[in-house]
């Protein structure tokens, strides 16, 4: 801003960006940054408040509370007449239209327009449907331990889909499949569900059954039949390919995710049927 006018020849994100780091300050980068990701203006999409929250480590009202300083500035702030054409004109297809919300509302200026759906033959699935699917067992994964790095999420994938006929994903692959499923990448990389995404029953129950310990071979069949496998299924494609389960050394297995443990003995775990 000079003499009380603004500066010309900004955009909307420009203004933005500055009002931030005019108000938050170089002493607090971390607040810099995580206002910057609420706007879109970090280097990916915007999402939800309690998604940017996640992503930063702190909770949603702490979210709130900056982005509500950074506001109460760009209130007072002037806003030149091309810079408001650019925050109210419509969003494109593909754009980031949460962000551009976003960016309006700081800069006290309606919302732009959401971008019009494409046609029936413009339509088309962003994310391949063997991807969809992986990125769904991975959330169940996720939902049912807690955060993991996207190899550890791979290997789980694969192994579920050990006795099927489709392509090994990359990890790129699955990380976009995780972003459309709207799953949260934390800033070290991990990933979470999405808030609200609720732990399968027979997950939960393999989980009570096996605890984090570290289990034979037989020890884990006999926590999959507690958890309602059948002892055919149990013994069979599920020792093997649970995406719950990793083999951590021969004849040794521990919950996917999970630190290694003291091995369970015998009687800890539920007989459950008796296997042929």
């Amino acid at each position: 801003m000079r003499d009380g006018l603004p500066l010309p020849g900004l955009t909307p994100a420009d203004l933005v960006a500055q009002l931030v780091y005019r108000v938050l300050g170089p002493l607090r980068p971390d607040r810099v940054r995580m206002v910057l990701d609420y706007h879109g203006l970090a280097g990916r999409p915007a999402v939800s408040l309690i998604g940017t929250a996640a992503r930063h480590g702190v909770s949603p009202p702490t979210v709130s509370a900056q982005v509500r300083r950074v506001r109460d500035a760009g209130a007072v702030l002037p806003v030149s007449d091309s810079v408001a054409a650019q925050a109210t004109a419509p969003t494109q297809p593909g754009g980031d239209h949460r962000g551009r919300v976003r960016i309006a509302a700081t800069l006290r200026l309606p919302g732009p327009p959401s971008p019009r759906p494409p046609t029936a033959a413009a339509r088309a699935p962003s994310v391949p449907a063997q991807h969809r699917a992986a990125a769904a067992t991975a959330t169940r994964v996720l939902a049912t331990v807690g955060s993991l790095d996207i190899d550890t999420l791979l290997a789980a994938v694969d192994r579920s889909r050990r006795f099927r006929r489709r392509e090994r994903l990359s990890s790129g692959e699955l990380a976009a499949a995780l972003a459309a499923a709207d799953a949260v990448q934390t800033t070290d990389g991990r990933w979470q569900a999405r808030p609200g995404v609720a732990v399968p029953t027979r997950h939960q129950a393999v989980v009570d059954a096996a605890g984090h310990r570290e289990l034979t071979r037989r020890q884990m069949i006999r926590a999959l039949i507690s958890a309602g496998y059948s002892a055919t299924s149990a013994a069979g494609r599920m020792s093997s390919s649970h995406p719950l389960f990793q083999r951590v050394a021969p004849d040794r297995y521990r919950l996917v995710g999970g630190s290694a443990s003291v091995p369970a003995a015998a009687s800890d775990l539920p007989l459950g049927k008796t296997l042929a």
